[in-house]
C-alpha cells in the first residue's frame, strides 16, 4: 500500500500539540509497518531544519518551496493541484491509495484517492474569538466541514470531538473514529534534563505549581491567574509557574502573569526538561475553555503531578481519577480545587497514584496500529 501523509505539521517550530501527534503517531506506524510505502509532502519556502524519519527505509519525502500564500490559494480556490497526484508524481510512483491528513489544511485530492482526516477539535467553530484575526479567516478558507463531508474516515482523540464531529458537520456516526493519542516520547521517556539543572536555569523553587501551554484566550489564563491572586495562602506560599510559547494576546498575558504576586513566566521550555519540570510541581493547572484532548494534562498526571483542569469537553476523558475538574468560569472553584491539592496531603498522594494508572492507557502503539487497520479497511 502506497500512503501520502501531510507531513506540515511537522514543520511547525516550537512543535506545538498537533505537530507532537504527527511525529508520534508516524513514527509508530512506520515501525509497526514497514511494509507499506510512505511518501511525506511538506510545503516551505523558507529553509526548514532537519526533517525527521529520512533515514527511514520506507520513507520519501517530497518537498516543494512554494510560497504559502500562492499555494493555499491555487488549492482553495482553484482546487489544484490534487495532491496525491503531484505528489505521486514527484516520488515517482504511478498512484497513492491513501491520503493521511494529520490536521486540517489547505488540501485539494483526487476522487480515486481515499482520505483519512484528522479533525482535533472543533473549537473554529463554537469559539471564534479565541482567534487572531489571521486564524478567524485561515479556517474558513481550508473549508472544513466541506473536506469532513469527503473524507472517507474522520479520526478524532476524543468521545466528546466524535459527538462534535457528528452533531456539528452532519457527519455519520460510522464515518467518525476514535483513536486516542499516547504519551509523547520526551515524556514517556527518562528525562535528558536532571531538575537541579531546570531549576537552575529557571530559577525555580523547590515546589510550585504549573501551567504549560500556549499563553492564548482558550487556555483560560485569566481565570488562573484571577483565582490564584484571591488566595492569600497560594501567592504568599506556593509560586505559580507559567511556561511554554507565546500564541495569540501570549504578550498580554505575560505581562499579566508578571504583575500577579507569587507568579512567573518563564517561557517555552524543551522538550527535554518538560518531565523534570511536570514531576516537581505540586500541581498542574489547566481549566481550559475547550480541548479536543488534552497532552499536558496526560505528561503531567504520567510524571505523578495531580491536575486541575475544566469540566468541559474531552478534558475529564483525559484526567479520569487523576484530578480535580471544575468549571473554567466559577473562580471560586479553582481556587479551592487549587488550595485542596496544594494543602490535603492525603487528597494529594491518591490523585498521583490515580493518575498515573490512568496515563498507562494511553498508547501511540495502539493509536498507530488502528491508524493501519482503518487504512487496510478502506482501501
Amino acid at each position: 500500500m502506497i500512503i501520502g501523509i501531510d507531513a506540515r505539521p511537522l514543520l511547525s517550530t516550537p512543535r506545538t500539540g498537533v505537530g507532537e501527534f504527527t511525529y508520534e503517531l508516524l513514527f509508530h506506524l512506520f515501525q509497526a509497518h514497514p511494509e507499506h510505502q510512505y511518501i511525506l509532502f511538506a510545503n516551505a519556502f523558507r529553509t526548514q531544519s532537519a526533517l525527521p524519519f529520512q533515514s527511514e527505509k520506507n520513507v520519501t519525502w517530497v518537498e516543494t518551496k512554494i510560497p504559502n500564500k500562492i499555494f493555499h490559494a491555487s488549492l482553495s480556490l482553484l482546487r489544484t493541484p490534487k495532491l496525491d497526484r503531484y505528489v505521486a508524481k514527484r516520488a515517482g510512483v504511478k498512484k497513492i491509495d491513501i491520503w493521511f491528513s494529520p490536521n486540517l489544511q489547505f488540501t485539494a485530492l483526487s476522487k480515486n484517492v481515499k482520505h483519512v482526516l484528522t479533525i482535533h477539535d472543533l473549537s473554529f467553530e463554537h469559539y471564534p474569538t479565541f482567534y487572531s484575526r489571521k486564524g478567524r479567516m485561515w479556517h474558513p478558507a481550508v473549508h472544513p466541514k466541506k473536506q469532513i463531508e469527503s473524507a472517507d474516515m474522520i479520526l478524532v482523540p476524543s468521545s466528546h470531538t466524535k459527538r462534535d464531529v457528528v452533531h456539528t458537520c452532519k457527519k455519520e456516526e460510522q464515518g467518525v473514529a476514535i483513536r486516542t493519542p499516547g504519551l509523547c516520547s520526551h515524556v514517556a521517556g527518562d528525562s535528558a534534563v536532571s531538575f537541579q539543572e531546570v531549576k537552575e536555569k529557571y530559577n525555580l523553587p523547590e515546589s510550585y505549581m504549573l501551567y504549560l501551554g500556549t499563553l492564548e484566550p482558550r487556555k483560560n489564563i485569566e481565570g488562573m491567574l484571577d483565582a490564584y491572586a484571591s488566595s492569600n495562602y497560594l501567592k504568599n506560599k506556593m509560586p505559580f509557574i507559567f511556561a511554554g510559547a507565546v500564541g495569540n494576546r501570549g504578550k498580554e498575558y505575560a505581562k499579566m502573569i508578571e504583575q500577579t504576586h507569587g507568579a512567573r513566566y518563564i517561557g517555552y521550555i524543551d522538550e527535554s526538561e518538560k518531565q523534570a519540570l511536570y514531576a516537581h510541581a505540586r500541581a498542574f493547572v489547566y481549566p481550559s475553555f475547550y480541548e479536543g484532548f488534552g497532552f499536558p494534562v496526560l505528561e503531567a498526571m504520567s510524571c505523578g503531578t495531580p491536575v486541575v483542569a475544566s469540566n468541559r469537553t474531552s478534558l475529564p476523558e483525559v484526567v479520569g481519577q487523576g484530578g480535580i475538574l471544575v468549571n473554567p468560569l466559577n473562580t471560586a472553584q479553582l481556587r479551592h480545587a487549587m488550595e485542596e491539592i496544594v494543602t490535603n496531603d492525603t487528597l494529594y498522594e491518591q490523585l498521583v497514584e490515580k493518575g498515573k494508572v490512568h496515563a498507562m492507557k494511553f498508547s501511540w502503539v495502539r493509536a498507530a496500529e488502528q491508524l493501519n487497520t482503518i487504512c487496510e479497511q478502506i482501501i
